[in-house]
């Protein structure tokens, strides 16, 4: 007997040092407890050349995305009532059949002449929701885009496709894929895949992450927060397939992103909660065959990220997201009142020879701290980034953003003038 109890103990302390003692040892890191809030020293000064691009306009913009010269943003309407129903912070009152109908906006910059679009939605039906969240846009052909938005509607959670032909002023409401019967309750993210032209399926075919397991109880979604409970997934959809679960067991999945190249198809996912990028190898048109998605690497960081962005080059995976995530919920109900730290950092996907994957490497590869904005001066909730190095652009946006935030992006070796004068900007920082 006494034997047995040892074993049973021997076990528990394994599974202790083993899973309990690494899980709590995390928290100080997500909470940015000990985090020392300076960016790497080619960035220093990035604030001075920021300017917020239509700030009256563009509010809570949680995704964007950048195709060639243009910059696709979903934002909110009206703040008051996305206060009040936006399911990724847990805000589900159903307003007793007011404010009506909830309907976020989609707007384009020209990043060459920065005129910006309301973009007209006026095929998509009056009396459905639109309240914005996730996005992925890609060019089918020359000047035709295909555009995947995330929709939490009341009535369940959608993810809506759209047409945009250049230079128009509307986008073209084409189908609604609903993943709710199969699990994807919660939608936050999408990839969108361009399989093969004389596949029925083209421009039918995504990934997006399910970032909750609990539907609609704020309670229920508490405990997966506090708990990092891994609960969240990925789906798959095509045509010919439907959706399907191909991702499981991860601490809130939410930014997702990925190379398209058919000779480099790499899938990058992130499970939020426990500080983690997970590249995936996948094979377009055979998603769900054996070997159709296979683990490559993943990548620890020492935040909680967000949305997840490729630099048009193919060198940098950008993030941005919360180094104190305990205060966003504080700034979401008293955002004049108390601010909610903006980070963003860039993964160099080139370190390791090619581009990432194409030789199997398992090393790290280089991170550099852009963004480190603790009070907030750049703007508060901080979702996604992305930059351009042959630009020297930057740009970002957030949960309470006012604007997209563009600056320089004083790339390292290209803009500093010397060592010399990026230890001076350093200095200044602190």
């Amino acid at each position: 007997m006494h034997t047995a109890f040892g074993g049973i103990l021997l076990a528990f302390l394994a599974l202790l040092a083993s899973y309990f003692v690494p899980w709590v040892s995390q928290f100080p890191v997500i909470l940015g407890i000990n985090r020392v809030w300076r960016p790497d020293p080619q960035f220093a000064n990035l604030q001075e050349s920021c300017t917020s691009l239509y700030p009256a306009e563009l509010t809570g913009c949680e995704k964007f995305k950048i195709v060639g010269d243009s910059l696709f943003a979903a934002c909110a309407r009206d703040w008051d009532v996305r206060k009040k129903w936006f399911p990724p912070m847990r805000e589900f009152e159903r307003f007793g059949g007011a404010p009506g109908v909830i309907r976020d906006r989609v707007y384009r910059i020209d990043l060459k002449t920065k005129e910006l679009t309301l973009l007209a939605m006026s095929n998509f039906p009056d009396a459905l929701d639109f309240c914005a969240h996730g996005m992925d846009v890609i060019e089918v052909s020359p000047g035709e885009f295909s555009m995947f938005l995330v929709n939490h509607r009341r009535d369940g959670s959608v993810i809506e496709n759209f047409k945009y032909t250049a230079g128009s002023r509307e986008i073209v409401h084409v189908d609604t894929f609903n993943g709710t019967s199969y699990g994807l309750y919660n939608p936050n993210d999408v990839f969108a895949i361009p399989v093969s032209d004389a596949s029925p399926d083209s421009e039918k075919a995504f990934f997006a992450t399910n970032d909750h397991w609990f539907k609609d109880s704020a309670f229920g979604r508490l405990l997966e927060l506090q708990l990092r409970l891994p609960t969240g997934s990925v789906f798959y959809h095509s045509k010919s397939t439907g959706f399907n679960k191909v991702l499981t067991g991860l601490a809130n999945a939410n930014g997702i992103t990925g190379f398209r190249d058919p000779q480099n198809p790499v899938l990058f996912v992130a499970a939020i909660l426990d500080c983690r990028i997970t590249a995936y190898n996948y094979k377009p048109g055979a998603i769900l065959a054996s070997g159709g998605l296979t683990k490559l690497k993943d990548f620890t960081l020492d935040f909680v990220m967000d949305n997840l962005a490729i630099s048009k080059d193919s060198k940098w995976l950008y993030f941005a997201g919360h180094g104190e995530p305990q205060n966003l919920p504080k700034h979401w109900a008293k955002p004049d009142e108390i601010s909610s730290a903006s980070m963003a950092y860039r993964m160099s996907l080139t370190e390791l020879g090619g581009h990432f994957g194409t030789r199997g490497e398992t090393g790290e590869s280089r991170v550099e701290k852009i963004v480190m904005d603790r009070a907030g001066v750049l703007g508060n909730g901080s979702t996604t980034a992305i930059g351009d190095d042959e630009l020297n652009k930057f740009w970002m946006s957030g949960l309470g953003f006012n604007g997209i935030l563009e600056c320089d992006l004083h790339a390292a070796g290209e803009n500093a003038e010397n060592e010399e004068a990026e230890e001076e900007a350093e200095e200044d920082y602190e």
